[in-house]
């Protein structure tokens, strides 16, 4: 999970989902998985060659997706298992504001197949329930759903961006009961400081949207290419303006789970911003996604006024905070939550 106003890589692969499912759902073309198959029942004609490719071209996507889904469905309502098996210490972990468990996919994969690892999904994500405004109040939600899914520690707790506040109050409110929280890794974790001074905010959600820019031309191969992308970011930006300048006063129909998303992330912000950290006496991991990034107006070096003894970790130097969990980066991200477990071990 970032508390940055931008859409993340994440969120845009999550959207993604969302939106071929619901134009699926539309034409009543149905989707299921059946073992290790994708199967599909559409009415004649409705299966266009676009949706058929797009079917086959992210099966494997879309099958893991599903299962997930169907997994959350049978779990406590915060518990999304990502990875059910292992013998190692499970790991807990809290999404940014968008709340999405499956941005810890990829990193979950990278840990491998003794590495217990459980997504928490927030109230609201859902769309059923409300979400909370306050860090205290989804900890505490978080922390009961722990305990009625495993009863006794030692846990690992992990947060992501903003939402390692969450992560943070989480394990100290499990300390508190006298659970054993055996580490808390913050992946590229956002100060609440970091919303809370406009200065400071704006320069973050600068430097994120130009980073962004950057590292997705820099993967296509060709000058004619990156001028292309440029186009279509510049007619992005000029389609999101278009209803602020706009003056029908026509209702404008709302997808009722943008709609719930848009209201979760609003919300979670609200709570981020008004957080305070108090001290922790557990131990705590600080990956970043690069040593740039302590300059990045995020203000990781806070932390350390509430975990002194707080270690830091980064990754390679072209990682980026926003798919710093993602494919190509989450390897690399994997290697470093193993040194720091590591060094705990020895």
């Amino acid at each position: 999970m970032s508390a940055s106003s931008m859409k993340s890589p994440m969120s845009a692969h999550v959207m993604q989902f969302s939106e071929l499912l619901a134009d699926l759902a539309v034409k009543d073309i149905k989707v299921w998985v059946d073992g290790d198959r994708l199967r599909c029942n559409a009415p004649a004609g409705a299966l266009t060659a676009e949706l058929r490719d797009q079917l086959q071209g992210r099966k494997g996507e879309i099958i893991a997706f599903l299962n997930m889904a169907t997994a959350a469905a049978k779990q406590p309502s915060a518990i999304v298992p990502l990875q059910s098996r292992g013998t190692r210490i499970p790991i807990y972990a809290v999404p940014g504001h968008v709340g999405a468990p499956s941005s810890f996919l990829d990193l979950s994969k990278h840990l491998g197949v003794d590495q217990p690892f459980y997504a928490l999904q927030p109230p609201g994500f859902d769309g059923q329930s409300e979400p909370m405004d306050r860090v205290e109040d989804i900890a505490e939600y978080f922390a009961r759903q722990i305990v009625e899914y495993q009863p006794t520690g030692p846990y690992i707790i992990v947060g992501y961006c903003s939402g390692a506040p969450t992560a943070f109050e989480l394990a100290r409110i499990l300390g508190q009961r006298e659970s054993e929280v055996s580490c808390v890794a913050l992946f590229g974790p956002l100060h609440p400081t970091t919303y809370g001074e406009w200065p400071r905010r704006l320069y973050f959600i600068a430097r994120g949207k130009a980073e962004s820019f950057l590292h997705e031309t820099a993967k296509l191969p060709t000058f004619g290419a990156r001028l292309r992308y440029f186009g279509s970011r510049l007619r992005e930006h000029v389609r999101a303006l278009v209803p602020l300048v706009g003056k029908s006063n026509e209702p404008v129909a709302t997808d009722p789970v943008l709609a719930s998303r848009a209201l979760l992330k609003s919300t979670a912000i609200a709570a981020f911003q008004r957080y305070t950290p108090t001290p922790y006496s557990g131990r705590v991991c600080i990956i970043l996604p690069n040593k740039a990034w302590l300059r990045s107006g995020a203000a990781p070096h806070r932390w350390l006024q509430v975990v002194p003894h707080a270690e830091f970790y980064f990754g390679p130097d072209d990682c980026n905070e926003a798919s710093m969990l993602m494919e190509p980066d989450a390897p690399a991200i994997a290697d470093l939550y193993r040194q720091a477990t590591q060094k705990q071990n020895t």
